[in-house]
């Protein structure tokens, strides 16, 4: 490969294959789903004449890194060969370093978009950058002088490897190393541009390259189709779906040897997936079909587009692919685009924080106003909340499953500039996308949870661990760090916790000393951050009644050191009775409360967002009354101190909508600017500023 080559194989996501390259024929579809009771699928085996066989790829929903990895099967017994080609791989430990390079990248990139995304002031900004990121791009810098050295050091002979792959990694490292210097000396001056994250995203990819080139089995993917080819007695693995991009790599993996190896042809077929792969027994492969992305932003609109039937060959013996025009370089990588793609929200003038406090500080009282973010996520994010992480003044949203978005991306929404931010390229999980409730469960191979049918609220901040905690999983606790903007591990959760359709009715709240979680069941649970582990609260005295699927929430009154509890019944024919219970966290007394104007209550038509106003000591309704005589619907609210139910005039953009009730609204109070925030299925953001003075407060 010309050096060329190489710094096009690393640069190759800034001019992907197109969806237009499957031709203006084919319509966006949508994939057939699996069984998900397997514990592998999306996987691919091939089988030889003597009956031994190859099984790779695919998600393995019960492993801890959710990869159904390298499995061989001779005279009839399958074997398991991840530890043994890693053991047997001369390159491993140098992948594992380049796989930290990697990582540190990362993780300084998902800082430096955090600082980029609050829109501070120059002078502040470049203080931040040298003081979070500097540090950690020279750590890079140095570990990419140490790792290259390592390269070169790898002996001609072959006894640590194939040399071709020495020079293939060397090229690419040496292009890697000159961009990070480049982008360490940015920080050291105090700058966090567009163009930076960028090329930050150029260097982690160039690293992942790299790492894929050194481990002892190609990296994960999904529907990525193997044949035998007999002439040359090998494997044959083209491309796939890594599920947040597509690739175009080939391998080989020789039975007799147990070894793959990653093949170097001067150029290959579009990244894609979903193709055919069929031996001719003359030495060649033929490829034909696959997938690429659509990037439909329609609902429940089909994300795939299909290639042409044409025929591409692949000859084993002489590494070469040839075929129709379109070939392009090969391990290049095909990701979605638009608002899937992470730098569609780096478009436009750079953020202002300073710009929008303008904004929020002439709101006018008691009016919801629609902030109108520049750049809204798409598709929709319909069956859930969003939550505030008060610390790093965010707003993340993680809902979707069921008829709407099913990637596994946590939104950021930054107060402080009225700017979404998505983190990394959107995955979707192929034919379960739109599904009710049929999502994989495990890990991806981003090490990333699959959203639920439902979120509602059964994910929330832990306030001392300081990171997202999703409950809403069967059988573990999944963890989301902000800062690095990503999941990062999971745990086990109680077995009262762990049930069919917890994802439906775990509901969560902060408090000071962890997050709390309602069942079912009238069980409650607090995490604790000094042990990772959940643990019960149980009431002195009286009882709790159980969560509700769309109609209960657990919220914390600050001033009280209390829970407050709400619970409809299932169903618009059922109507609330007004009643509240608490549980005071220092005696643990529950007791229903029986505020006054109880049957008046009746009329409130959704409890899935009740939130506490510690300025106004309200509990404050994410939804509206039937209109009154003067067409106003009116805010219900509970009055914490005089326990009664009251409702205030708002007016302006309700996020409840024309019906009172959104059963995707995500309603937060931001205590440290004394506004009610809300955001709705379709990313839209809405604040509130309250003025009981003038809210026309009346009992209901």
């Amino acid at each position: 490969n010309s050096f060329i080559t190489v710094i096009a194989a690393i640069t190759c996501f800034l001019f992907p294959a197109s969806p237009a390259a499957a031709g203006d024929g084919p319509q966006p579809h949508r994939l057939s789903e699996v069984d998900l009771k397997q514990s592998v699928i999306w996987g691919s085996t091939a089988e030889a004449p003597d009956g031994t066989a190859l099984s790779f790829g695919g998600e393995d929903q019960d492993a801890a890194d959710g990869q159904s990895h390298t499995r061989l099967r001779v005279n009839g017994e399958w074997k398991d060969l991840r530890d043994e080609l890693r053991s047997r791989n001369p390159l491993q430990p140098l992948r594992e370093k380049v796989w930290a390079l990697r990582n540190l990248q990362k993780d300084v990139k998902a800082r430096a978009r955090f600082l980029y995304f609050e829109g501070m002031a120059y002078d502040e900004l470049a203080r931040r950058t040298k003081m979070e990121l500097s540090p950690g791009q020279e750590k890079l810098k140095a570990g990419m002088k140490d790792v290259l050295a390592q390269v070169y050091e790898l002996k001609p002979d072959g006894s640590a490897g194939d040399p071709a792959v020495a020079v293939f990694v060397a090229r690419v490292l040496e292009n890697v190393k000159v961009q990070v210097g480049a982008d360490a000396g940015a920080l050291g001056a105090g700058g966090v541009t567009s163009d930076l994250l960028e090329r930050m995203t150029l260097t982690q990819e160039g690293l992942e390259l790299v790492a894929d080139v050194l481990g002892a089995e190609p990296p994960p993917r999904a529907l990525s189709t193997i044949v035998y080819e007999p002439k040359t007695k090998v494997f044959i693995l083209f491309g796939g779906d890594h599920l947040d991009y597509l690739t175009n790599d080939t391998w080989a993996f020789d039975p007799e040897l147990r070894k793959w190896s990653h093949r170097r042809p001067a150029s290959a077929p579009a990244p894609r997936a979903n193709h055919t792969l069929k031996a001719t027994g003359d030495g060649t492969v033929v490829l034909a079909g696959g997938f690429t992305y659509a990037s439909n932003t329609d609902y429940v609109g089909g994300q795939y587009k299909d290639f042409p039937e044409v025929e591409w060959k692949y000859d084993a013996a002489a590494d070469a692919w040839s075929g129709p025009n379109g070939a392009t370089v090969p391990d290049s990588r095909t990701y979605r685009t638009g608002p899937f793609n992470p730098e569609f929200f780096l478009n436009g003038p750079p953020p202002d924080a300073a710009a929008f406090k303008a904004v929020l500080d002439a709101l006018p009282s008691n009016t919801w106003v629609k902030t109108n973010p520049p750049h809204l996520p798409r598709m929709n994010r319909d069956w859930g909340s969003a939550v505030l992480d008060p610390d790093r003044g965010l707003i993340l949203r993680w809902s979707g499953g069921h008829s709407a978005h099913g990637g596994t991306d946590v939104l950021h929404y930054h107060i402080a500039t009225n700017r979404w931010e998505l983190c990394y390229p959107v995955e979707f999980p192929l034919g379960q996308l739109y599904s009710n409730t049929s999502y994989p469960d495990g890990l991806n191979f981003n090490l990333r949870p699959w959203i639920t049918g439902h979120t509602y609220q059964n994910y929330g901040i832990d306030p001392v661990l300081k990171k997202m905690l999703f409950t809403g999983r069967e059988r573990q606790v999944y963890f989301y760090d902000p800062d690095l903007g990503d999941w990062t591990g999971r745990g086990d959760k109680p077995k009262e916790m762990c049930y069919s359709g917890c994802f439906y009715t775990l509901t969560t709240t902060p408090t000071p000393g962890g997050l709390i979680a309602w069942t079912e069941a009238g069980k409650l649970f607090r995490f604790t951050a000094v042990d990772a582990a959940w643990h019960e609260i149980k009431p002195s005295r009286g009882s709790l009644p159980g969560a509700c699927v769309d109609n209960s929430t657990v919220v914390y009154d600050t001033r009280r050191d209390r829970l407050l509890f709400a619970k409809k019944q299932y169903g618009d024919n059922t109507p609330y009775d007004g009643e509240l219970y608490s549980l005071d966290l220092r005696t643990l007394e529950a007791a229903p409360l029986s505020p006054q104007g109880k049957a008046a209550a009746s009329d409130v038509p959704y409890l899935c967002q009740l939130r506490y106003d510690s300025d106004h000591d309200l509990l404050f309704a994410g939804a509206t009354l039937p209109p009154g005589a003067d067409g106003v619907r009116r805010t219900p609210a509970y009055d914490c101190a005089a326990n009664r139910w009251v409702s205030l005039k708002i007016t302006g953009d309700d996020p409840s909508g024309p019906k009172g009730r959104n059963v995707s609204l995500g309603l937060m109070y931001d205590a440290k600017r004394k506004l009610f925030w809300a955001v709705d299925a379709d990313c839209k953001v809405y604040v509130l500023r309250v003025d009981l003075a003038t809210a026309d407060l009346q009992a209901l």
